[in-house]
């Protein structure tokens, strides 16, 4: 009898084992995983800085395709100033969202490294970009960060422009005979708009399109409106940051797939090297853009979306994920003495199927600084030769009225301004 009894537990245990298991290691998986997740991509993350370390120091890999400086003799400016040139003049950045431009006019004013321009809804619906600089002496044509206008002017000698950024207005040159007021518009910056409303920009004139195709947020940002929006300014490199919205769209991705009936984890994209898109609630986005200030400071752009149609988004609501996503941003920026972090850190991320590395970006860069004997910067514009640019500035001081400069008549054969200049 007591055999008997024996066999029948042993057999309902062996008969609902399987399952008990399975719970116990769904909820172990649950509480641990993600801090396993991290611990491998910080392994990982490891390894490619070790390896970045590696090819930087490597002689033969210098000697095959060139010398470079390496970044580890640069001074953090000097590394920053490189990125610059290499990376944020030349690469496809996400700005701003299609939503934010409501009315004809509506502008939004942006700051990359030092890189000006502002981004505007032209009378025939078409957003472009405009460097925010004037054609006479580069001063600023817009002084704030958002606002509604048609005529953009420069407060130094009073040129305006359209929304178009075509030149309008420019006292006393108008007057000049050979002054041609269709070379002398806006620089324009390429823009493209995707179908969900994404806004990106790239100061490279030579760069065509998209380096990937049907760029997607996978949230249907094509149905948000804004709602508001803020800045933060966080004492840290961007790379710190950038890094930190690389390894939050990772796990976005749900590894525990099969795990996601219990707890659907909330969805974050990447938009690009420098812009993090992410849930906040059922009903609630934002986006996260890095704006590069210093190379120990940057602008955090954080805007709320809601979806279009729904009703009225509670005043206290909305601040409390602006308050939220600032303590957020002030937890990111703190850096971990252990991992002796600096502002020439390792940095790649995902763009196309294919993986980014930015030294890599920076040691061809160099490469060709090096052959052309000169600092290559695509975002920056030049008036053309030195000769040119000498005659403008004698024309600029004649209209200010300075006794010694020559007379106007001297100019008036034919324009300061080359009609295409070099990027």
């Amino acid at each position: 009898m007591t055999i008997n009894t024996t066999s029948s537990v042993h057999l309902s245990w062996q008969h609902w084992s399987f399952p008990a298991y399975v719970f116990i290691f769904s909820c172990l998986a649950y509480l641990f995983g993600r801090r396993l997740v991290n611990l491998i991509n910080v392994a990982l993350g490891t390894q490619q800085e070790n390896t970045h370390h590696s090819r930087s120091s490597s002689g033969l890999d210098q000697a095959e395709k060139g010398s470079v400086i390496s970044q580890e003799a640069m001074s953090d400016d000097d590394v920053f100033q490189l990125e610059k040139r290499a990376f944020f003049s030349k690469t496809w950045l996400y700005v701003t969202h299609r939503s934010r431009f409501d009315k004809v006019g509506d502008y939004h004013a942006f700051d990359v490294a030092g890189i000006s321009f502002f981004v505007v809804l032209g009378k025939d619906t078409r957003l472009r970009a405009f460097h925010n600089v004037c054609r006479h002496r580069a001063y600023t044509v817009v002084r704030k960060s958002c606002g509604t206008s048609t005529r953009f002017s420069c407060k130094y000698h009073g040129w305006q422009y359209d929304d178009a950024g075509k030149l309008v207005k420019a006292p006393k040159f108008d007057e000049s005979p050979g002054f041609k007021p269709e070379d002398n518009g806006l620089w324009e910056v390429k823009l493209i708009v995707t179908r969900e409303g994404l806004v990106f920009v790239n100061f490279d004139a030579s760069t065509m399109n998209l380096p990937f195709n049907n760029v997607k947020s996978h949230v249907e940002m094509g149905s948000r409106r804004w709602v508001d929006g803020m800045d933060v300014t966080c004492a840290v490199n961007w790379k710190h940051l950038a890094n930190k919205f690389s390894s939050q769209s990772q796990w976005s991705q749900n590894p525990f797939g099969w795990f996601s009936g219990f707890r659907r984890p909330k969805m974050a994209r990447l938009l690009g090297p420098l812009s993090l898109v992410k849930e906040l609630d059922q009903d609630l986005w934002c986006t996260m853009t890095l704006l590069p200030h210093t190379f120990q400071e940057v602008v955090v752009r954080c805007d709320i979306y809601a979806k279009q149609g729904d009703h009225q988004i509670p005043t206290n609501t909305v601040q409390r994920w602006k308050w939220l996503l600032e303590r957020e941003l002030i937890e990111l920026s703190k850096i971990d003495e252990t991992t002796q972090e600096s502002s020439g850190s390792y940095f790649a991320y995902q763009c196309g199927g294919r993986t980014i590395d930015l030294f890599a970006i920076l040691a061809q860069h160099q490469r060709c600084e090096m052959m052309a004997k000169k600092k290559l910067q695509p975002a920056i514009r030049v008036t053309g030769t030195a000769e040119i640019d000498t005659e403008a500035e004698a024309l600029c001081d004649a209209l200010d009225g300075v006794s010694e400069s020559p007379s106007l008549e001297r100019f008036s054969r034919r324009s300061s301004f080359p009609q295409l200049l070099e990027w």
